[in-house]
C-alpha cells in the first residue's frame, strides 16, 4: 500500500467516526509522527441543565415583592396628558407603568406619583 492510500484510509476512518486501537504512524518528510486517537462526538459533547435558570426565578420572587409592596402603600389616580404611548418606571417602587391617549388614566403608587406630576406630561386625576 502506498502512503497515498494510507493518508486516504486514515482520513475515512476519522470521517466515519471510527477509532483504531493503538496509535497510527504517518511517514512523512521528517520521519513518523503518532496521530492522536479521539472521536469527533468526544468534543462536542455538552452538559444541559434540567433546572430553570436561577434569574427566571429571582425575577419571579422580584415581581412578587412588587405586587406585595404595591399593595401594602396606597395608590393615587394619574392622568397623562399626551396621546403617544410611553412606558414609564416609578422612581421609587421601580413598577412600570403605561400610558396610552387611549389609557391616560392609571393608578400610580403614591410614592412614585410625585416625580411623575413634577413633568408637564402628567396631572392628577
Amino acid at each position: 500500500m502506498c502512503c497515498g492510500q494510507k493518508r486516504s484510509e486514515l482520513r475515512n476512518s476519522q470521517a466515519q467516526g471510527t477509532t483504531r486501537t493503538g496509535p497510527q504512524y504517518v511517514p512523512s518528510n521528517s520521519g513518523a509522527h503518532p496521530i492522536q486517537n479521539q472521536t469527533p462526538a468526544a468534543h462536542t459533547m455538552r452538559t444541559v441543565s434540567q433546572s430553570p435558570p436561577s434569574n427566571m426565578q429571582t425575577r419571579s420572587v422580584q415581581h412578587q415583592a412588587q405586587a406585595l409592596s404595591h399593595a401594602l402603600h396606597s395608590v393615587t389616580s394619574v392622568r397623562y396628558l399626551e396621546n403617544s404611548p410611553i412606558r414609564v418606571r416609578g422612581s421609587v417602587s421601580g413598577m412600570y407603568y403605561e400610558f396610552s391617549g387611549s389609557r391616560p388614566v392609571q393608578l400610580v403608587d403614591a410614592r412614585d406619583a410625585s416625580s411623575l406630576l413634577n413633568t408637564r406630561f402628567f396631572r392628577r386625576s
